[in-house]
């Protein structure tokens, strides 16, 4: 021990949310629709217990190191999607129980799941484990000639933006989440990138949705 170390002075702990350093993390995006055979049909009497029940589950889910960073309406943007949901934590096999545990909530039982994805954080400093999400989020599945500019580029610092590494985990190389206050910032992300090199080569998928409480969740689906 040094002699400036003090001994009574307490250790630092980590966030509840970040994975310790020097740790892989991982980010799991799911995207559910309703579903016309199966409608979400509740009883005004039943939401609050329905509701009370996941959030309950995503709570439950932190004792597993799994996080729930939000849930997005994203109805409207295409007629396959209403609801998605993104989730992060240190292990794989713990994200995809976690998405079991929350399917198998009454609330998004009757959906079906319409696209899924799993990509790894390439590098430390990420902190989806410490900030707060913000009010919109695209998310998009794409082919990157090269990651490393789209990490420090943003639209006038409006837009955080995350880049995950989805090499044989998913169909494209990786995983783009852009979070922003104003959907109109991820609009002048999109073209700051199209007017630069062509960073981004081939999008295969892509979803936008605005951040919203799991209690809204009941007046998205029906």
């Amino acid at each position: 021990m040094s002699a400036d170390a003090n001994p009574t002075q307490a250790p630092i702990e980590q966030p509840a949310h970040a994975a310790p350093p020097g740790e892989v993390a991982f980010s799991l995006f799911a995207v559910f629709r309703l579903s016309s055979s199966h409608p979400v049909v509740l009883d005004g009497r039943e939401v609050p217990e329905i509701v009370q029940e996941l959030e309950d589950v995503a709570a439950s889910l932190a004792a597993e190191r799994v996080f729930v960073r939000g849930w997005y309406d994203v109805s409207g943007f295409r007629s396959d999607a209403d609801l998605m949901v993104w989730l992060h934590g240190t292990e794989i096999e713990d994200l995809q129980w976690a998405l079991r545990q929350l399917r198998r909530c009454a609330l998004l039982r009757p959906l079906i799941r319409a696209w899924s994805a799993i990509g790894a954080d390439p590098g430390p400093g990420d902190d989806l484990g410490t900030s707060e999400p913000a009010e919109w989020l695209a998310c998009a599945s794409a082919e990157i000639s090269d990651a490393t500019p789209l990490s420090g580029l943003d639209a006038d610092g409006d837009v955080a933006l995350h880049v995950f590494d989805a090499a044989g985990l998913t169909d494209a190389g990786w995983l783009v989440a852009a979070e922003a206050d104003d959907p109109v910032a991820l609009t002048g992300l999109v073209r700051a990138i199209q007017s630069g090199a062509p960073i981004i080569t081939d999008v295969r998928t892509r979803y936008t949705g605005r951040f919203i409480e799991p209690a809204e969740i009941v007046e998205v689906l029906q």
